[in-house]
């Protein structure tokens, strides 16, 4: 029996415009009717995914990559980088010349010392007050990479990544992953992760994808994903997720 289905958004529910088409809300509400909890599981904040809760309100949302899971308004489970840390990331992000930019953000508070044109979500700040609460994500830009693996070195309980073909990185929670976030959204509902159904695109979708008792990628998911998955939908721009929920589980 399903009893969740957890989607990430870009490149998977959204179509390439970033929209979410009548379609498949029409499909996701009669799911939520037949009792099937829907999740959001994505990369974006909760600011940045604000326009498409509005569309749709899912059951549950999972931000940041898996650093944050809500139920509603009540948060479920945080996979923050603790004050402390970050602290000392931000001050070493600010005594290295290669960093042109610090952008910090949590469920409340979004703030940079150099946002670019589209962050219209953060504040500008100079960093000069330490911060009290645990931040979800720390990103920076910087010229060179050499620069940001002498800065992560000295973080070993934080995951960096570097955005493909960007001089953007990003510090994280090592548990803050997808995969750790729907453990402990089963967890919280007394679930069996058996009964649930992923879908995905990318990379960081795998492990639920691999894990989750029904994995599905859509067409134009990455080939590591394509092999992993049980089932391929059509394509995000084809409404694929929304076409698979219904033929297989409406």
């Amino acid at each position: 029996m399903v009893k969740m289905i957890i989607t990430d958004l870009d490149g998977t529910l959204l179509r390439s415009d970033k929209t979410i088409s009548d379609y498949t809300v029409d499909v996701l509400r009669r799911c939520q009717m037949a009792g099937i909890k829907i999740v959001f599981a994505t990369a974006r904040s909760t600011q940045a995914a604000s326009r498409f809760r509005d569309r749709f309100a899912p059951d549950v949302f999972v931000g940041y990559g898996g650093a944050l899971v809500m139920a509603g308004e009540e948060i479920i489970h945080r996979f923050d980088i603790p004050p402390e840390i970050a602290n000392r990331i931000i001050k070493e992000c600010l005594e290295t010349p290669e960093v042109t930019g610090v952008h910090v953000i949590n469920e409340s508070v979004a703030l940079s010392n150099n946002p670019e044109p589209g962050m219209t979500h953060y504040q500008r700040t100079d960093f000069s007050r330490e911060n009290s609460n645990g931040y979800l994500k720390i990103s920076l830009n910087a010229s060179d990479p050499v620069a940001v693996e002498n800065i992560a070195v000295h973080f070993p309980m934080c995951d960096m990544l570097r955005y493909t073909g960007e001089d953007l990185y990003r510090f994280a929670n090592r548990d803050a992953v997808k995969w750790n976030a729907v453990k402990a959204i089963a967890e919280h509902y007394s679930y069996d992760t058996g009964d649930f159904i992923a879908f995905g695109d990318d990379i960081n979708d795998l492990e639920m994808i691999q894990k989750c008792g029904t994995g599905v990628a859509v067409k134009n998911a990455v080939s590591k994903v394509l092999s992993a998955a049980k089932y391929i939908c059509d394509t995000n721009d084809n409404d694929g997720v929304a076409k698979w929920i219904e033929e297989r589980v409406l």
